[in-house]
């Protein structure tokens, strides 16, 4: 149980220093934690001995009670029959009850003991949670002040060096457009397209008179 104590006394100081001499570093962090859980695993498993240590000395003191219990109803009983194991008998009642004394101040002991374990588990657990909740906000707020740098940063003025890489940029866009635009406005025959156009709508007509011819020899 000592050791129990000398763990969950000294963890609280060791986890603060640990937050005072590092940087806020969300891997640092995490280490710390890992070993707060680590050191409130191992005290809760031992705070679980002692409780299971001290219902075995209550045990045993209710039975040492009874045992008393028992041999100063038989020494009572046999009072007046047989004086010589009634004074038998009242001496193991004596014995069971000094027994008993004993182990009430061992209960008594362990009971104060285990409550103050208990204490300390739960103060280690609380601070587990607070570390846990110190280092979401932590990490929030590095989140949105390394948002806030970028968004600063990109609404500064550009520089000139920026500046005219674009320039060259829609420069050069400019004249693929034109390019392109020349290639196309090139490539076009008025005279072709006019003269295509009327011979299309002589081969049609010219078409549609044999259709007409057709129907009219029939």
């Amino acid at each position: 149980m000592q050791r129990i104590r000398l763990w969950t006394a000294g963890l609280l100081s060791r986890v603060d220093w640990m937050v005072t001499q590092v940087e806020n570093h969300e891997a640092l962090a995490q280490s710390a934690i890992r070993e707060v859980q680590r050191s409130a695993a191992r005290a809760k498993v031992q705070l679980a001995k002692v409780r299971k240590d001290g219902a075995v000395l209550r045990e045993q003191l209710g039975e040492a009670r009874g045992t008393e219990a028992t041999w100063r109803e038989r020494a009572q009983r046999l009072a007046r029959e047989d004086e010589e194991r009634a004074v038998e008998c009242l001496r193991r009642s004596k014995a069971a009850s000094r027994r008993a004394a004993r182990l009430a101040e061992r209960v008594a002991e362990h009971d104060r003991v285990e409550k103050q374990l208990g204490r300390d588990v739960q103060a280690v657990e609380q601070r587990l949670g607070h570390l846990k909740e110190q280092r979401n906000l932590l990490r929030t707020r590095q989140s949105r002040a390394e948002a806030l740098t970028q968004v600063a940063e990109a609404s500064q003025p550009l520089g000139p060096e920026v500046g005219e890489l674009f320039e060259r940029w829609e420069t050069r866009v400019m004249e693929r457009e034109l390019e392109s635009q020349c290639s196309v406005d090139e490539g076009v025959d008025d005279l072709e397209e006019e003269l295509a156009g009327e011979e299309e709508q002589a081969s049609l007509r010219a078409e549609l008179e044999d259709l007409v011819r057709g129907e009219d020899a029939r």
